[in-house]
């Protein structure tokens, strides 16, 4: 059974994806060390959506998609905003912001983003986590 989350993109959304995450994957028995690094990087993609894809104007949507197959986890997290480059920290010695991509790349075992275009703007940040046996 996959897994489908629409939520509006504010700070709120983080924090309640993060849970209906948690309780798909003990139901699908995903072993805690697997699943803690999956939902760390869900909430990295989803805190993405939410800080950077509407800054200006009313939130829109954050989807949630996921689904466990051959021994891995599948997770996709899409918005309707507008991409926008990581640009790193000006003057601070050690960066306090910015490691969300960093530390999707860091878990995944394959990562994929979408950045849209002007005519179909939206991010799709698609990555697959294994699962060991």
């Amino acid at each position: 059974m996959s897994l489908r989350i629409e939520a509006t993109a504010c700070a709120q959304a983080v924090s309640e994806i993060r849970s209906e995450v948690r309780a798909w994957l003990t139901a699908r028995q995903v072993a805690r060390g697997p699943a803690e690094e999956i939902l760390l990087a869900v909430s990295e993609a989803v805190t993405n959506s939410v800080e950077h894809a509407y800054p200006t104007g009313p939130p829109g949507l954050v989807i949630v998609t996921a689904e466990v197959a051959d021994r891995a986890v599948s997770v996709v997290v899409t918005d309707h905003g507008h991409w926008r480059e990581p640009t790193p920290p000006q003057g601070a010695a050690i960066a306090i912001r910015g490691r969300g991509l960093g530390i999707l790349r860091a878990l995944a075992a394959r990562l994929r983003i979408d950045h849209g275009t002007r005519a179909a703007p939206g991010t799709t940040v698609a990555a697959e986590f294994l699962i060991p046996g």
